[in-house]
């Protein structure tokens, strides 16, 4: 409460008597010496006005340029069964998103391993895993940087096709890649 009104009175004074009145009795007002002007930049004071109060000229910052992101890209690889080959059209397909994913220079690339319900659970996961490591393999192969690039095996705990257990689905046996 004081601190308040301690500052309420300084703002009336400000206002009553202007900046340079408050500023007389401390400001550099009077004679430097020799000492002090070699060490500090000469300042140059009006009369019955104070440095303190100067209002120096408005920088206007600059407006920092806009980076554009890529547009997000997601893709599928499709295998054949209990095994890391591509089936026939995923094969010619990988080179054309390696290349795409490489050209538009995304910064996150996700990539999700997948299996059908054919064989236990266990099995799927670690087949899944494979799965996502050869992708990711050939993705650095190709150029992308391995950094960017980060795996999950899934199993076949996300099925794109809902089967029931021992169904064979090739939709299902995959690999997500999705880039940002």
């Amino acid at each position: 409460m004081i601190n308040s009104c301690r500052f309420l009175l300084l703002l009336i004074a400000v206002s009553v008597t202007g900046c340079s009145a408050i500023h007389g009795d401390i400001g550099p007002d009077k004679a430097q010496s020799d000492l002090r002007d070699s060490v500090e930049a000469p300042v140059v004071v009006s009369e019955g006005e104070a440095p303190f109060c100067k209002v120096p000229p408005m920088a206007i910052p600059e407006t920092p340029k806009l980076e554009t992101l890529p547009e997000p890209f997601s893709a599928k690889l499709y295998f054949l069964l209990d095994q890391t080959v591509y089936t026939d059209e995923s094969r010619a397909e990988s080179e054309e998103i390696y290349q795409e994913i490489l050209d538009r220079g995304f910064s996150q690339v996700t990539i999700s391993g997948h299996t059908d319900t054919s064989a236990s659970n266990a099995y799927n996961e670690a087949l899944s895993l494979r799965r996502a490591q050869k992708v990711l393999q050939e993705l650095v192969d190709y150029g992308v940087p391995a950094d960017t690039v980060r795996i999950s095996a899934e199993g076949e705990y996300r099925l794109l096709v809902s089967t029931p257990d021992e169904t064979v689905e090739v939709r299902n046996r995959r690999v997500e890649i999705n880039a940002r």
